[in-house]
């Protein structure tokens, strides 16, 4: 649940609010051929942005938290004149997107929190509506259907692929990894409470590595003791959830648990406990793959699909670009005025 706030602090920090986009210059941070963006939205936009800011640490106090605040506020300005124009570009192009397809897509987002009061308490707690949600998916889905309108007839050439990928070889090379089980105990920390002291949690894994070493099946001990809720079912093995690959390399891991396993032979398991920002494991390495630089064969497909969205992003850039400079931007606030 935790992931899926901080998910949604992430996605709110961009989140545009319902306000009217009526008045006069006096009540006016900006204009956007014509279409006023109000103070109160940006004051609003600011004071939200802040608070999200605030629950991951930041500090707004003395001489440089008004600093901080007053480039917040330049940097919310730009971003609430992008969004008017991305709305406009796409309306003048005709894919704003239907009521209909916003709730759907609301819909979608309510579900993968479980429940609708799940997504309202979250919400709550960043000081957000389900209409600040609504504007901001207004705005998402705006800019996705525009992209796709704007880049439909961009293509590359067999040619253009090889090319890139000499030129960018460095970027598929298949680093050195490691396929390792483990079997993880946890203990309390400042950010998580699961009822165990550090101490007590080295005792218990140094317990289970004993019956390891006196002849215990690894992977069964790791379904039975295991508290890695993403391995433990598969006998402690770790697997890449996003790519189901097996292999990890160093900087995929933490360090403490990467130069553990980094320095096992295949089939070795850790003669001590390690610990690692997560706690403390038990380590089986059960392969260990060298670097490698594939061939562009191998690769064609990969190199095709990265080119192929940066010459997408290109045109894109360049499409708002083209249109931004086309309109007419007027701004009425300063960094500090309020």
């Amino acid at each position: 649940m935790r992931s899926k706030i901080r998910w949604l602090a992430g996605l709110l920090a961009v989140v545009v609010l319902t306000f009217a986009v009526t008045g006069c210059n006096f009540d006016a941070a900006a204009k956007v051929n014509g279409v006023s963006i109000p103070k109160s939205k940006l004051e609003k936009r600011l004071e939200k942005q802040k608070k999200v800011m605030e629950k991951n640490g930041a500090k707004f106090e003395g001489e440089s938290g008004k600093k901080m605040l007053d480039a917040l506020r330049v940097q919310i300005l730009e971003q609430l004149i992008s969004e008017e124009l991305t709305l406009q570009a796409a309306k003048k192009e005709g894919v704003m997107p239907s009521n209909k397809e916003i709730e759907e897509r609301m819909d979608q987002i309510i579900k993968s929190f479980g429940s609708e009061e799940e997504f309202k308490k979250a919400l709550k707690e960043y000081g957000y509506t389900e209409d600040d949600m609504r504007e901001y998916l207004k705005v998402q889905l705006a800019t996705n259907k525009l992209f796709e309108k704007v880049t439909r007839n961009v293509s590359v050439t067999d040619d253009e692929v090889k090319k890139y990928f000499e030129e960018n070889k460095e970027n598929y090379k298949i680093p050195e990894g490691v396929k390792v089980r483990h079997i993880l105990i946890r203990f309390d920390t400042q950010n998580e409470r699961v009822g165990r002291t550090e101490e007590k949690a080295k005792q218990e894994a140094e317990e289970i590595l004993k019956k390891i070493k006196a002849g215990a099946d690894f992977a069964q001990l790791a379904k039975e003791k295991s508290e890695d809720p993403g391995s433990k079912d598969n006998g402690g093995l770790l697997v890449n959830q996003a790519t189901q690959d097996q292999y990890f390399s160093r900087d995929m891991l933490d360090k403490a648990f990467a130069d553990a396993a980094f320095a096992l032979k295949p089939g070795e398991i850790t003669k001590e406990v390690v610990k690692s920002s997560y706690g403390y494991h038990i380590i089986k390495l059960e392969d260990k793959r060298p670097e490698k630089m594939p061939t562009f064969e191998e690769v064609r497909d990969k190199v095709k699909e990265d080119l192929l969205q940066s010459k997408k992003n290109e045109a894109f850039k360049k499409y708002l670009d083209d249109f931004k400079k086309k309109s007419k931007i007027e701004k009425f606030v300063s960094s500090s005025s309020k």
